[in-house]
């Protein structure tokens, strides 16, 4: 065999060497050549490499090598590949011939790419040989580096999805062979694999990308630099590789999957393109990182979490593409990898989103959070799910339907799972609640919800078992809202069956008169319109129905009508109409309505059969939740659809005598509200009914007996006369037993409620047992507790008391012909006689917690009451009625208020009632001020739909309920008649009026303002009806006189003027009103005032300081200053304000209050009661000094309430410029001055420019005074505390003053400070001269109190940089102070070398220690000396020197101004500031003084403070210049430095500037 295959090699070797000319002969021989190569193994003998000789050199031929006919290369190459098999490792040819060679098989590459071709499976031979035997190593040493990269273009290219995978591996050995053998990788290489990455690559198969990523894998070691160093380039956008077309972001996409460790040096640049401002590279990153994080089961590495992060932060870039972008990511995250472990912070970031501004982005959270729970139902948090479910009160309609329709198909998966019990069955039982809640919004019908509840909340295949455990676990959910929400819909429902009913009995009947029936037919549509969505529209297509002629339609209504047709024939007959009219019929959509309206598919009998099934089945589990459910949706369907609990009368039995109470009360209920239906059926499946019944009413529970009595005159045909007069006998018998008393007397009051006749039979035995045995029995004397309990530990004799009352209250309100009832007086007595006591009796002993329980019910009493007794219920037993919102127990006061908010809105109790929320708080800081607020606003609200309602149908339009406005005139009232409310006549002190504000303004506020609380724009039209009728009110009150007390006749009057002073604040100037109409009061309450004797309380100006402006100015200070912390923007460590924009600015109201609270954290405690009121002081000053300043400015003062003690005069040098003499003060009464105060006007002091303690020590107000009292020393070292303390606030107050002078108007409110003085002996009391020291001190001291620099001048060297700092000792300078807009002349004192200041002496003795490189200033004369100074000084001085003089003057009219200090209890000390406009340069000049006057002011001041004469030479030559220079500081109004100052700078740039500078 082996000297044949030899023979054979020879013979074909050597007709190669001359090949044939003939193609065919030349394959043959190939073939032939092929065949024996393909025989032989390496490690050949002698003799066959002797014999193979010729085939070798045969191959080495050109010809041969380079043959240009596909199939001779094909086999050609298979030679050259088996002989190069055979005599590896050595090579069989020269380098040249190899080359050759591998340029054949590398072409040969190429057809692998057709699979059908004949040639196809020798190019794979070729393949795997080249592979198997390394053979393409030789191409690296031949450094055949094109035909390397050819051979890696020619795989890319031709590998496919359809290759077997022993070609895939193949071509991957080859390639990892060249890279790895590689002493120098061939860039072309990299980026060839590189180019074929990604998913979107044009011309590239999935295989190539396998294919190259798995190479990568396997040489990422080797590859990493190059790859990394293509990446950075393309990141960075420096060019460099833009020919090749290489998405970079494919790549990197690519590479996390294979190769992840390649990029964890780029992250930073990833990170970059996420956080650029260019919008395209930013999308592009985030559409990267979005599906790099999305892959499955390739969970975020750690050198990405960062990555991470930020990419959830993108969530809030501020374009909405962006977010959208990463929302859908996200979403892809959580759905191809539920379990990852960053799932609940991808669902917290969706669900922070559900909020964002764009409805957009708000539709697409819905849609993501959704999607996710769908397709993995556990990976949601129902939290989250619910959370995102408000969605349906979206503003947008788009948004709203969306999350509707998401929310729908979620309870479709949950029904479906919970029905194979691969979910919990509570885990979605929220959603249907949900959505009977959009019943609320105006943009759903409800038809649509419906619809839904009907057929797409639940699954066609899901049986009717199953719908009702779904419902019963529903309904155990359901709140009253929601409850509320489907009685709604079986409301139209049922109306709809009724009259739908009667039109088909109509169009059944023939009547000779065709006109009348068409009548009745026309007052069914007009019936059955009204409960559609548009009621037109469903007229017009009542009548074309009204016209088809097809039975089928009508038959098939019939059947719908009918409660005995189950859900599946109802769906069916449903589709079968539908599909007779036509997708195309105009009646279509309103028949796919009406269809569904009138149908009993939402509940049938099939459902109620289950229902009570369900019941049975969760008491025998004793599941009490869900046995109360089932009851509970009994109850509902059989109040709507009766007719359902046909055929159910034996289950109802059974359940009544099951022993249960849930079950007993909830089908007692079932029979109250079915019974009248279903009586002759349930009589004939047992007699026994009644005696059940019968004792419920006696042995049950309370609401067992009253479900039971109803029942008892359901079931019977004569409403239950017989059978309740027999019960009512056996109740009235045992009653001396007291045994089960309470539900003996609820069935007695049911009863009186249901039938009187029987009631008033012995109705005198009930009213006297209840009385003497009941009401008036007391705890024995070791029962009773006197020690604080709890609200809950109530006796169990306040309960039975409680229940008499209710059961007598009930005799007072039947059914029928409640107002001819006699005897109310007596149990109106009784009420009273509770609420003053406790008990019916004085004598009755019992705790509080029972006397407070006996009131509430008393207070619930005549809420009842009221209904049909309003006008036996008197003023007296009103206003008790009210005080319970009062009560020291906050459970009495919740549960009393929300009564009345429920019987209001109900239209069952008189609004006048809702002044009880008013009497629940006395600020608007207190808890219950909100909730107070919120009722009030709907009570409001619905009052106001009320009163439009009676204007549309012409009704009684003097109705009081419907008119908001009128609770007013009972507010008023009871505000006056609250035992808070203080003695008019007598007080003066607004503080007590406080609680009287906030009601008041709680009240206006929601009837002028509503919800906003804030007036903008234009004042609405019915808000002006509303104001008008709001000041006719009050200006009827001020002419009417109290009824129940005519001495409380003035505290309305003052009530009337504090409601008028709210009126200015709440309504804008424009809102004028010409005359007042008469309002008609409450005649229980007001008289009308005759005004023939032409008597009006307005001619009384007594109570008209409750209308002024300072009291406003009072009441505004308390609300800035008792504002939450949350809402100042302060922090611990300084201020911080926000900043959203250049032109956003801080109302200065707020900046005064942030900077308040910074210094009141500053502040120590102080030990003494008088640096607490020191404090106080300052505080006082703050808030309402600044409130004043810049909110009342453009209210006129009015004089006849102040009285002022002014200096003006006398610092403007006028002698008779005194005003509130002696005289004028003693005319006013005690409670005036002590509520007006005096005020005393300071002069101007400059302004501080820097914070610095030294400062402290140049006040003047420390010098001069060597004898001090000790309390006098005592408070001026208190008030220089609060002067370190306040220096924020003293900023602020400074800028205000400012701000008001740039917007042009003159400051003429005065800043002041209001301090008690207390003049009794028991308290510490300063002597007459001490108090005019102590005066002269803190004028003083508030005179030279300096203000801080708003904002730091910028740096400003002297006229003389030249000179040293050392030299200036001893210059005198100038210095600039930017508020006061002048500079301030001193003398340099003295120099330290260690902190580079100076101490500088001004000339009106103030000391400070400056930088001067800091601040600006200038040298001026060196030469005058202290004595000899220029005629014009600054106003400042010689307004500081001419008080201190009129302040010795003053000492001189001891009498006078003692009687002044000994009647006035409050003294104002005002500040204001010097107005340096143009306009007040007369009023500077008349200010000025001689040089006689100042040098005797000079000689009377402090000797040891005087300026440090300098040399006379130099003043003598200098003298003119500083003499103009000083002139030209006072008159001119704009300084010559001014332009470089920052005084009228916007205010959002001081705040930069002063946040810089604290």
């Amino acid at each position: 065999m082996a000297q044949k295959l030899q023979q054979q090699l020879k013979e074909v070797g050597s007709k190669l060497e001359s090949p044939p000319a003939s193609k065919d002969a030349l394959i043959k021989l190939l073939k032939q050549a092929a065949n024996c190569l393909s025989e032989l193994e390496q490690s050949l003998s002698p003799s066959v490499s002797d014999s193979m000789q010729s085939c070798l050199n045969a191959f080495a031929q050109k010809d041969l090598l380079t043959h240009q006919d596909r199939d001779v290369k094909v086999l050609v190459a298979t030679c050259v590949c088996e002989i190069t098999r055979i005599t590896a490792p050595d090579a069989p040819y020269s380098d040249d011939v190899l080359r050759d060679i591998f340029h054949l098989i590398v072409g040969t590459f190429a057809g692998l790419g057709d699979i059908d071709s004949p040639s196809y499976e020798r190019r794979v031979v070729i393949l795997e040989t080249v592979a198997k035997y390394r053979s393409c190593v030789v191409m690296l040493d031949l450094e055949c580096n094109d035909l390397i990269q050819e051979m890696f273009r020619t795989f890319v290219s031709v590998i496919s999805d359809d290759h077997p995978q022993n070609i895939f591996t193949s071509m991957q050995t080859i390639m990892i062979l060249i890279l790895d053998e590689s002493e120098e990788l061939q860039e072309n290489l990299i980026l060839i694999l590189l180019s074929v990455l990604g998913c979107k690559v044009n011309g590239s198969s999935m295989a190539a990308r396998r294919l190259a990523m798995n190479v990568i894998e396997c040489c990422a070691g080797k590859l990493e630099p190059f790859i990394k160093q293509f990446l950075v380039s393309s990141l960075s956008g420096d060019g460099s590789y833009l020919n090749y077309s290489i998405d970079h972001h494919e790549v990197i996409y690519d590479l996390y999957q294979c190769a992840p460790q390649i990029l964890a040096r780029i992250i930073p640049y990833i990170t970059g393109e996420l956080l650029t401002d260019k919008l395209d590279i930013r999308l592009k990153a985030v559409q990267l990182l979005g599906k790099l994080f999305s892959l499955p089961e390739v969970p975020v590495s750690e050198a990405f979490q960062s990555v991470f992060d930020e990419f959830l932060k993108r969530l809030t870039d501020r374009v909405v593409e962006v977010r959208l972008s990463v929302i859908d990511h996200l979403k892809n995250c959580l759905v191809t990898n539920p379990e990852r472990p960053e799932a609940p912070l991808i669902i917290k970031a969706l669900s922070d989103r559900v909020l964002d501004y764009d409805e957009k982005v708000r539709k697409k959270v819905v849609a993501a959070v959704y999607d996710v729970a769908c397709h993995s139902f556990k990976v949601i948090p129902m939290e989250i799910a619910s959370f995102v479910a408000e969605r349906l009160r979206d503003k947008s309609l788009t948004v709203k339907k969306y999350t509707m329709e998401r929310l729908v198909d979620l309870y479709q998966l949950y029904c479906l799972k919970s029905s194979d019990g691969s979910t919990n069955l509570d885990d979605c039982k929220w959603i249907p609640g949900k959505i009977l809640k959009c019943l609320y919004d105006r943009d759903f019908r409800l038809e649509a919800v419906e619809l839904l509840l009907c057929g797409s909340l639940f699954p066609p295949e899901l049986s009717v078992k199953n719908r009702v455990k779904h419902w019963v676990s529903v309904f155990s959910v359901f709140d009253k809202f929601e409850i509320k929400a489907i009685e709604q819909i079986l409301l139209q429902k049922q109306r709809l069956q009724h009259e739908m009913q009667k039109y088909l009995s109509l169009r059944q009947t023939y009547q000779e008169d065709a006109s009348e029936l068409h009548k009745r037919i026309f007052v069914c549509f007009k019936s059955m319109s009204r409960l559609f969505n548009d009621p037109m529209n469903a007229e017009e297509n009542f009548q074309f129905l009204n016209q088809l002629k097809d039975v089928n339609i009508w038959k098939i209504l019939t059947i719908l009508l009918d409660p005995s047709t189950s859900l599946y024939e109802s769906w069916s007959r449903r589709d079968e109409l539908l599909k007779i009219l036509g997708e195309k019929h105009p009646l279509y959509d309103f028949m796919d309505t009406l269809t569904l309206k009138c149908s009993y598919i939402l509940f049938n009998k099939e459902f109620v059969k289950e229902t009570l099934s369900e019941a049975a089945a969760q008491h025998s589990v004793r599941n009490t939740k869900l046995i109360s459910s089932s009851m509970n949706l009994l109850t509902v369907i059989s109040g709507y659809s009766p007719l359902l609990l046909a055929g159910c009368e034996e289950d109802l039995l059974l359940l009544l005598k099951e022993d249960n109470d849930l079950v007993k009360e909830g089908i007692a209920h079932v029979l109250a509200k079915a019974g009248g239906t279903i009586r002759e059926q349930l009589t004939m499946a047992s007699s026994s009914v009644e005696l059940l019944l019968e004792r419920l009413c006696l042995e049950g529970t309370r609401k067992q007996a009253k479900y039971s009595v109803q029942a008892l005159a359901a079931i019977t045909k004569d409403d239950g006369l017989k059978s309740l007069s027999v019960l009512y006998k056996r109740l009235v018998d045992i009653l001396e037993e007291k045994s089960h008393l309470p539900s003996i007397l609820q069935s007695l009051g049911c009863i009186a409620q249901t039938a009187m006749p029987i009631f008033e039979t012995r109705e005198d035995e009930i009213t006297e047992f209840i009385t003497s045995k009941i009401l008036h029995n007391s705890n024995k004397s070791d029962e009773v507790s006197f020690v604080n309990t709890e609200w809950s530990e109530i006796s169990e004799l306040c309960l039975t008391k409680m229940f008499g009352i209710k059961t007598l209250v009930k005799s007072y309100i039947p059914a029928k012909d409640a107002h001819m009832r006699p005897g109310i007086e007596k149990l109106l007595e009784i009420l009273q006689k509770i609420f003053s006591y406790g008990e019916i009796s004085e004598e009755i002993r019992s705790n509080n917690v029972d006397k407070a329980h006996m009131r509430l019910a008393s207070a619930k009493a005549v809420l009842r009451l009221s209904r049909y007794w309003d006008q036996k219920i008197t003023t007296s037993l009103f206003y008790w009625t009210l005080r319970i919102s009062q009560d020291a127990y906050a459970e009495s006061k919740k549960s009393f208020l929300n009564k009345v908010h429920q019987y209001i809105k109900e239209q069952l109790l008189d609004a006048k009632y809702a002044c009880a929320f008013l009497l629940n708080f006395n600020d608007c800081h207190c808890p219950e001020y909100e909730e107070c607020k919120q009722s009030l606003l709907e009570l409001v609200h619905m009052c106001r739909q009320v009163k439009m309602r009676q204007l549309s149908t012409q009704s009684d339009l003097s109705s009081a309920p419907a008119y908001p406005e009128y609770i007013l005139a009972y507010t008023v009232h009871a505000l006056a008649h609250d035992p808070s409310c203080p003695n008019i006549d007598e007080c003066l002190n607004v503080q007590a009026f406080e609680p009287i504000y906030w009601r008041l303004h709680l009240l206006l506020s929601l009837l002028l303002l509503g919800d906003d609380g804030k007036q903008s724009g234009a004042f609405p039209i019915e808000r002006k009806e509303s104001y008008y009728t709001i000041l006719s009110i009050f200006h009827s009150i001020k002419n009417a006189k109290d009824v129940v007390d005519e001495t409380k006749s003035n505290a309305l009057y003052a009530i009337c003027y504090l409601g008028l002073s709210i009126l200015k604040r709440l309504v804008p100037d424009e809102v004028q009103v010409s005359g007042f109409d008469v309002i008609p009061l409450p005649n229980m309450l007001y008289r009308a005032i005759d005004c023939s004797n032409n008597y009006s309380v307005t001619d009384d100006n007594k109570w008209t300081w409750l209308n002024s402006d300072s009291v406003l100015a009072h009441f505004e200070a308390l609300r800035l200053k008792n504002k939450k912390m949350g809402d100042s923007l302060v922090v611990e460590d300084g201020m911080v304000v926000e900043e959203n924009g250049d032109d956003n600015e801080v109302p200065l109201g707020k900046m005064m209050e942030i900077l308040r609270n910074q210094g009141v954290k500053k502040k120590k405690k102080k030990k003494k009661d008088i640096f607490t009121n020191l404090e106080t002081i300052n505080s006082e000053f703050d808030v309402l000094g600044v409130v004043r300043e810049i909110n009342l400015e453009s209210f006129k003062q009015t004089q006849d309430r102040e009285a002022i003690v002014s200096d003006h005069n006398c610092r403007s040098g006028k002698k008779n410029g005194k005003v509130n003499t002696e005289k004028e003060i003693s005319s006013l009464s005690k409670r005036q001055r002590d509520a007006i105060g005096f005020e005393v006007l300071a002069p101007t002091p400059k302004r501080k420019r820097s914070i610095s303690t030294n400062r402290l020590n140049s006040s003047k107000g420390r010098k001069g005074n060597t004898k001090r009292s000790p309390i006098q020393s005592l408070l001026e070292q208190s008030l220089f505390e609060d002067d370190r303390t306040e220096t924020d606030t003293d900023l602020l107050i400074t800028y205000a003053t400012d701000i008001s002078s740039m917007k042009g108007r003159k400051v003429s409110d005065a800043l002041h400070v209001e301090k008690d003085v207390d003049s009794s002996s028991e308290k510490l009391t300063l002597g007459e001269d001490n108090k005019k020291k102590d005066y002269q001190s803190r004028t003083s001291s508030t005179k030279k109190r300096k203000r801080r620099s708003i904002a730091r001048l910028e740096k400003c060297t002297s006229l003389i940089d030249q000179s040293s700092e050392s030299e200036l000792v001893g210059s005198r300078i100038r210095i600039w102070w930017p508020l006061d807009k002048r500079f301030y002349q001193g003398v340099v004192h003295s120099y330290d070398p260690g902190n580079k200041k100076h101490t500088i002496l001004y000339d009106d003795g103030d000391v400070e220690v400056l930088l001067l490189s800091k601040e600006k200033w200038e040298i001026i004369n060196n030469t005058l000396s202290a004595g000899k100074q220029p005629k014009s000084l600054p106003a400042l001085v010689s307004k500081n020197l001419e008080i201190d003089r009129s302040s010795s003057e003053a000492k001189k009219k001891g009498s006078t101004t003692k009687r002044v200090e000994e009647n006035s209890k409050l003294v104002s000390v005002s500040n204001n500031n010097l107005d340096l406009s143009p306009s007040s340069n007369d009023e500077l000049k008349d200010l000025r003084i001689d040089q006689s006057e100042y040098d005797d002011a000079k000689s009377d001041g402090p000797k040891d403070e005087q300026v440090p004469p300098a040399s006379q030479s130099e003043e003598e030559v200098k003298a003119e210049e500083l003499h103009e220079s000083s002139k030209e500081e006072i008159e001119s109004p704009k300084l010559t430095d001014a332009k470089d100052d920052s005084d009228n700078e916007p205010i959002n740039i001081w705040r930069l500037r002063a946040l810089k500078s604290i």
